[in-house]
């Protein structure tokens, strides 16, 4: 705990300026220079969410004190407190720390509090009242969402940090390509576990490209011996490693040091403070800029703004950032790196560091040349230049065969194409066939030609870039190729030429389409299981409409019996009779659609009349479990476009699920689901489940869609993940959560019939 202060002079006037400015004016100056060195400082404290061995929070906290000294308009005065919130502790730490605060700050509260550190906004969000009822917040280091969930005032505002795991992820692929595996560490803190959540969130989002290996909630011990067994040729990410499973606390950045420097493959991490210590590198945000950023705001607020009136900023200080000395021990090239990657610690040549000397040492010899030695040089120059092109060309040739790519460029004023010899392999061309605009486009499947030429269309447009995927016929089966434009532009910025690469990527659509397949069988097999499940339910639904059948039936015969029957009391029993044989013949129809196999068919479905359905489906099962529903469907909803079976499917299940919630709820207590549809933002529509059931617990609520993860004893833990799949693909979203008022509910929101065409 500190405090820093400085003071600005008062102006400095010479004898000859009060002299020509004259008595009246001496006696203004007398009178407001005293007034303007006796104003009250600006008072402004540091909430440190952790201890002062986080380098972290001290380097914001080092640029921002900075900042304010140089910028400030008047005398201020800076506290600094550390709460030491990330260390396991009692649970009255919290409330002493908030009790000494209120007790130090009583007589002289702070103008304006600065938090650094997560942890630190919900802290002061909380206590303020107590600590510095008055004064405005202004934070660092807080995620989007961490903001949203702290619930601030008005008057907080500050400096949101999006630490980058997807992007930091892509820094790692476009140097390790080869790369299959991906490695994650995060420790058991608060902070720790947020980023759990985070990194599988991102993992998910590749599509199961990478096989994720997540090193979390261990000990320290473990992890190490964990990392030690990594192959070579993973990707390493650490995060933070606030405490690890036995309780232990660490300084984060002293953990990814001492992990980068055993890891036997490359480490990746978000945070600049990291870097320089044994990691690659990744999309960082350095905290120096944060802090600027966040003294900035600060003064604003000093200067007299509404801090209502200042959102939250985003640091425009986000770029790729790498070590160069990580990236000579891993044999990683630059040239693989993002565009405007800044490469940090690079040994400079004597070029670098004498630049000028150089070229004036140049000129003078130069001057000194005879025109036939400079002509002689010149000439041996543009000869070398040539060699070393050329080498270059063959060198780029050779690396794209080995990858299986083909490389182009096509310019648009010649009609000319260029491209290298591995693309005549690709679209099956002879040797003796010119590579050609026109070859490649007759090597093209028809169908795809037409796409593909408007797709280069927009590429040679307003888009400067396109990505295409043909089919193309070549001996045996048909391969496809994904073409990759890129538009340049000439001196007057018009699109000049073209040019990206082929690749193929037949094996990624065979994989694409297999995994289809198997998500199809695995779906169909699960609608199997839970009809099983409601077998008794269904041969009662059916059984009802055959008795009545049946005993309409023996009615008839008997009415025929009687020498003058009642024709019109006939009339009504084979009407009877057609009604429940239609009744049936729907139930066997939901039931045939539900075993039915095949690809998805999307049509226009009403969203009442499939909700209606299904719980007539579910009639006896909610009657032999003493559920009440309780329906409200929305009036003048639009219809969507789905797969009937599909979606129904998602239905059962959730529907399924919130019978199983209420087992263990007493009769007493009434067991009830409510089931109702409704219009969504963005003109979609919404369906929504909610049961009276337990709700779901914390520990399982991150894990709810992870396949084979499932709480019930019987249970295979793809019911939900295979939902989920189902509904993302016909475009919409799946939210489980939990009710304020006890139980969960399931929210499954779809895009209506209209919004699908006008995207097409």
């Amino acid at each position: 705990m500190g405090k820093m202060e400085v003071r600005l002079q008062p102006r400095a006037w010479t004898i000859a300026s009060l002299l020509a400015a004259g008595g009246l004016a001496l006696l203004v100056l007398g009178l407001a220079g005293p007034a303007r060195s006796q104003q009250s400082p600006s008072r402004i404290l540091f909430l440190h969410a952790f201890n002062y061995t986080f380098p972290a929070t001290s380097a914001i906290s080092e640029a921002a004190r900075k900042r304010l000294l140089e910028r400030a308009p008047r005398k201020i005065e800076i506290d600094a407190e550390f709460l030491d919130l990330a260390r396991p502790s009692d649970a009255g730490h919290e409330e002493r720390v908030a009790s000494f605060l209120r007790e130090k700050y009583a007589r002289s509260p702070p103008d304006v509090v600065m938090t650094l550190g997560s942890l630190a906004l919900p802290f002061i969000v909380k206590h303020r009242p107590a600590i510095a009822p008055a004064a405005p917040v202004v934070f660092t280091s807080i995620s989007p969402a961490t903001y949203s969930a702290s619930n601030a005032p008005a008057d907080v505002t500050g400096i949101v940090t999006e630490f980058n795991l997807d992007k930091t992820l892509a820094l790692a692929e476009a140097l390790q390509p080869k790369a299959r595996q991906v490695v994650v560490i995060a420790g058991s803190g608060v902070v720790d576990r947020r980023w759990q959540a985070e990194a599988r969130k991102t993992m998910a989002g590749r599509n199961g490209k990478f096989e994720p290996t997540y090193l979390f909630d261990l000990s320290y011990d473990a992890l190490v011996a964990a990392l030690a067994q990594v192959p070579r040729d993973a990707i390493v990410i650490v995060l933070t490693v606030f405490a690890d499973a036995t309780g232990k606390t660490f300084v984060p950045a002293e953990v990814a040091a001492a992990l980068s420097a055993l890891s036997p493959a490359p480490v990746y991490s978000p945070y600049d403070t990291y870097l320089g210590h044994g990691t690659v590198g990744g999309f960082i945000e350095t905290f120096e800029s944060v802090g600027v950023a966040a003294a900035d705001l600060a003064l604003e607020i000093i200067g007299g703004k509404d801090p209502a009136t200042l959102p939250p900023r985003v640091n425009p200080g986000q770029a790729y950032r790498v070590d160069s000395r990580a990236m000579a021990r891993w044999n990683l090239r630059e040239r693989d790196l993002p565009a405007d990657t800044a490469i940090l610690f690079k040994h400079q040549s004597i070029w670098d560091q004498h630049r000028d000397l150089v070229l004036a040492a140049f000129g003078v010899s130069a001057l000194q040349m005879t025109v036939a030695g400079a002509l002689l040089i010149q000439r041996r120059r543009r000869q070398r230049a040539e060699t070393l092109l050329k080498e270059s060309e063959e060198r780029m040739t050779v690396t794209a065969a080995s990858v299986n790519l083909g490389l182009w460029q096509f310019d648009r004023k010649t009609n000319e194409l260029w491209a290298t010899g591995h693309s005549r392999a690709l679209f099956g061309l002879a040797d003796d066939v010119p590579l050609t605009r026109d070859a490649l486009l007759a090597a093209i499947h028809p169908e795809d030609r037409g796409p593909a030429l408007a797709s280069l269309s927009r590429a040679a447009g307003a888009d400067r870039s396109a990505v295409a995927d043909v089919r193309v016929a070549r001996e045996g089966e048909p391969r496809w190729i994904r073409i990759r434009a890129h538009a340049h532009a000439d001196e007057k910025g018009a699109p000049k030429q073209l040019s990206g690469i082929f690749i193929d990527i037949t094996e990624q659509k065979t994989a694409e389409m297999e995994t289809a397949l198997q998500r199809q069988e695995v779906a169909h097999l699960m609608r199997v299981s839970v009809l099983g499940e409601l077998s008794g339910a269904i041969a009662h639904e059916i059984n009802q409409p055959l008795t009545a059948i049946q005993s309409n039936a023996e009615t008839g015969l008997c009415l025929l019996a009687v020498s003058a029957p009642d024709l019109a009391e006939l009339r009504d029993v084979l009407q009877d009779i057609v009604d429940d044989n239609r009744r049936a013949s729907a139930v066997i129809q939901r039931l045939r659609n539900l075993l039915r196999k095949g690809e998805t068919t999307p049509v226009a479905i009403d969203i009442n009349e499939l909700v209606t359905s299904t719980l007539a489906l579910l009639n006896h099962e909610l009657i032999g479990r003493k559920i009440s529903v309780d329906l409200v469907l929305g009036a003048g909803l639009p219809a969507t476009m789905a797969d009937a079976v599909q979606l129904q499917q998602v239905l059962l299940n959730l529907l399924m699920n919130a019978m199983d919630a209420m087992a263990s709820t007493p009769m007493s207590a009434g067991r009830h689901i409510a089931v109702s549809t409704l219009m969504a933002a963005g003109g979609r529509v919404e369906i929504r489940v909610k049961d009276n059931g337990s709700g779901i617990q914390p520990d399982v609520e991150s894990r709810i869609f992870e396949p084979f993860y499932t709480t019930k004893p019987n249970g295979l833990g793809l019911g939900l993940a295979i939902c989920s799949t189902i509904v993302e693909a016909h475009g919409g979203e799946m939210v489980l959560s939990n009710d304020e008022a006890g139980g969960a509910v399931a929210r499954l929101v779809l895009p209506a019939r209209k919004a699908l065409i006008a995207a097409e």
